[in-house]
């Protein structure tokens, strides 16, 4: 355990010279609450997002661990450093736990390989990844609580603070009862017991996994509004769709989740539309997705005689990876690589298990060898992506060039340029591709209203607001476009609205009370 949190602190080290990249600018850099808290309560109550993004995730313990940050520096270096050592901590503990699990020489190259992989490099170089870090450690603590609870059952206060930690660093370990009923009964599987003898001492342990996620999704409430698992629209081509119509339509993506977790030799930090995009018709995507699926649940199945590792780590990356999928929730996000961070240790146990189930002890040493060397290699040349907001826009054009993220990127570069005809069509193409994304409509909203087209501007407004009407941004701003447009009455209806959306939010009020005092005053006399 302790060589694999070396390894994963060395191989990330480098993203300590790291600036504030993307997220972290609105996350972390202008957030006044996290600079200056007037108290611990407002933090650990405050959203994960500011409002203007929708305000709707709850992750107290990340925006606590900011907040600390800034009591000792502002600058970024010391966030990345924090970042790395949770990266240490995490790999530590999931390795620790493999070694439970299995034994020590699959735990130890376990760990290994997770520690250096290279999807992980979103996750631990930019900020704001600092969830996933959190998350996989609380939930690698409470499964080795629950291991140990078996001789102890003290530990069982191990489950219950390793699950509310997880829980309040992320909202997806809410798959921790399912990982600690499969755990217990694969483990008491490999040692000849009984499934049912398994399944009874499971209870008590899967009951404490999932106190803490009943707790956090009762009082989420009572903290934030809108949706668990996402925020900022819904990834085009979910729209409509129901969950076996999900599952399909994702089936060829989850071709990438495996090429990204077995071979990573190719990295992306983005995977919108229209570089990966939802099918749902009969394609060799789909069926070269089935197959490989089926084909690796068989071999796993069948090597059970000789080893069920193998099985536990694809039914680990099956729980896991399952709030992200879409499958069960339509999310913005099709394809991420930082959310492949906790469903990448059951992919690493599944590889290493069947290898050293398949091959002679003498290759084992090299092949691992080769595979850690390539991976730490390839997570430090990678990590330079997010050193600044051009290194990563240039990462974001050369990798995914037509995504709309990048159309977007680059229709903000045309505008800013003076460009504005291929600006307006680059975010043009942007909305085409991402219809269900605000992001580029309000984009162009604010260009159009920047040049005194005061309609268009009305339009993607609306249209923002009816992909996402938790942001704040747009309700903001479209009634100060009706004014300027001369529809005073739409103005004020549209700010009265708004401020009973959002009674909570200072700017918002301060905007439609000086909208509404405007809509007051009498027309002033044609000339």
């Amino acid at each position: 355990a302790v060589v694999a949190g070396l390894a994963a602190a060395l191989v990330s080290a480098p993203s300590i010279r790291n600036g504030f990249v993307e997220d972290d600018h609105w996350v972390i850099e202008q957030r006044a609450l996290l600079r200056h808290p007037p108290s611990l309560p407002a933090v650990l109550t405050a959203p994960y997002w500011p409002p203007s993004f929708g305000g709707t995730m709850w992750r107290p313990a990340v925006l606590t661990t900011y907040a600390l940050d800034y009591r000792v520096s502002a600058n970024p270096w010391w966030f990345h450093f924090v970042n790395v050592v949770w990266a240490a901590v995490a790999a530590a503990l999931l390795a620790l736990l493999a070694s439970l699990v299995t034994d020590a020489g699959v735990g130890l190259a376990v760990g290994l390989l997770f520690a250096v992989h290279p999807v992980h490099v979103e996750a631990v170089a930019n900020v704001v990844g600092r969830a996933e870090l959190m998350a996989a450690a609380g939930y690698a603590f409470a499964l080795i609580a629950a291991l140990r609870a078996e001789q102890n059952r003290w530990w069982l206060a191990g489950v219950v603070l390793g699950g509310a930690f997880a829980m309040v660093s992320k909202e997806h370990p809410a798959t921790l009862p399912a990982a600690v009923l499969l755990l217990v009964l694969i483990r008491g599987l490999s040692r000849g017991e009984h499934w049912r003898g398994s399944l009874r001492s499971a209870w008590p342990l899967v009951a404490g996994a999932a106190l803490p996620v009943l707790v956090y999704f009762a009082v989420r409430p009572l903290v934030v509004q809108g949706k668990t698992f996402e925020s900022g629209g819904l990834a085009p081509g979910l729209g409509g769709l129901g969950l076996l119509a999900r599952a399909w339509g994702m089936a060829p993506l989850s071709l990438v989740w495996l090429r990204l977790l077995i071979v990573p030799a190719h990295l992306s930090v983005d995977y919108s539309p229209t570089y990966a995009a939802i099918s749902t018709g009969l394609t060799l995507p789909h069926l070269a997705a089935i197959g490989t699926w089926a084909a690796l649940a068989w071999g796993a199945w069948r090597l059970r005689r000789r080893t069920w590792w193998p099985l536990l780590g694809l039914l680990w990356f099956a729980i896991t990876i399952a709030p992200v999928s879409n499958i069960l929730v339509p999310t913005e996000i099709l394809v991420a690589e930082r959310t492949l961070y906790l469903p990448s240790w059951g992919a690493m146990l599944a590889l290493v298990a069947t290898i050293a189930a398949l091959t002679p002890p003498r290759v084992r040493g090299p092949l691992l060898a080769i595979a850690v060397v390539f991976g730490g290699w390839r997570t430090v040349t990678r990590i330079a992506v997010w050193r600044n907001d051009s290194s990563f826009t240039t990462a974001l054009e050369r990798d995914a060039p037509t995504s709309y993220r990048s159309l977007w990127q680059e229709g903000q570069d045309a505008f800013d340029a003076g460009r504005w005809g291929s600006g307006e069509k680059l975010l043009r193409e942007a909305i085409t591709a991402a219809p269900q994304i605000p992001g580029p409509k309000e984009e162009l909203a604010r260009r159009y209203a920047a040049a005194g087209h005061w309609q268009p501007a009305v339009v993607l407004l609306q249209g923002a607001i009816a992909d996402d009407s938790s942001r704040t941004r747009p309700w903001i701003e479209l009634p100060r476009v009706l004014l300027a447009a001369g529809d005073t009455a739409g103005a004020a209806a549209v700010a009265q609205t708004a401020a009973a959306r959002f009674p909570g939010d200072s700017e918002v009020i301060r905007n439609a009370a000086a909208v509404q005092e405007v809509a007051k005053r009498p027309p002033r006399p044609n000339r």
